[in-house]
């Protein structure tokens, strides 16, 4: 809210003076392009303010208005198994190398270049690229080919390349960018109904891995392709 009122404020500070146009005659944005949580301002501008701009482009990021931030977590899973079985039946052949990566994983985290820590749970978080277009399921399947040294296991444990553990360190860069990590969630708090979220999303995955479930990546890797 406060940053459509900010832009509202912009817009007047910008505008010139013209005799042409009386001064209470609205004068809003010519246009306005909402990307990701630029949509989410720009449903905020459409049902807050009296003149929205004339022209409102959303080119991703609908807010799911009335809708409780954890039923919006929980359909969301849904939506992540639909992606992630479409893009297994365009490699299926990752299966198995995306399980060999999670049991490698839960045995024993590598250090990224960066000084952190590659986990299971935090490898997994690439699945944000099955959001993207058939060339992001390319980059993914990539990415996974490089994954390790060789094939041959060294003592039971795979090695993984540098250049994966670099490719990871650069996708995953919440530590470059804190705000967007601590605030991410708070954007889906759709009035005091649904405040504070309560970190809905971890709450969702909790309670979907309460009973053995294909969401629970500990299960699923040890299982038979």
């Amino acid at each position: 809210d406060n940053i459509v009122q900010d832009a509202e404020e912009i817009r007047d500070a910008l505008l010139v003076p013209s005799e042409a146009v009386q001064d209470d005659e609205p004068r809003p944005w010519g246009a306005a392009l909402g990307q990701s949580f630029g949509g989410f301002c720009m449903m905020t501008y459409l049902s807050q303010v009296a003149h929205p701009p004339k022209i409102c482009l959303l080119t991703g990021g609908i807010a799911p208005m009335l809708t409780p931030v954890y039923d919006a977590y929980d359909m969301l899973w849904d939506r992540v198994k639909e992606r992630s079985l479409r893009y297994y039946e365009m490699y299926p052949g990752d299966i198995q190398v995306v399980k060999k990566i999670v049991e490698r994983l839960l045995y024993e985290p590598p250090i990224l270049p960066s000084g952190g820590k590659l986990t299971a749970r935090r490898f997994l978080q690439l699945g944000l690229g099955l959001g993207g277009t058939p060339s992001a399921f390319a980059s993914l399947h990539r990415l996974f080919s490089t994954a390790f040294l060789t094939n041959d296991d060294h003592d039971g444990k795979p090695e993984f390349t540098r250049a994966f553990l670099k490719h990871i360190d650069s996708a995953q860069s919440f530590d470059d960018h804190p705000i967007y990590f601590l605030l991410h969630e708070s954007i889906y708090a759709d009035g005091p109904q649904n405040s504070p979220t309560q970190w809905a999303a971890h709450r969702v995955y909790e309670d979907r891995v309460k009973t053995p479930s294909e969401f629970d990546y500990k299960l699923t890797s040890h299982l038979p392709s």
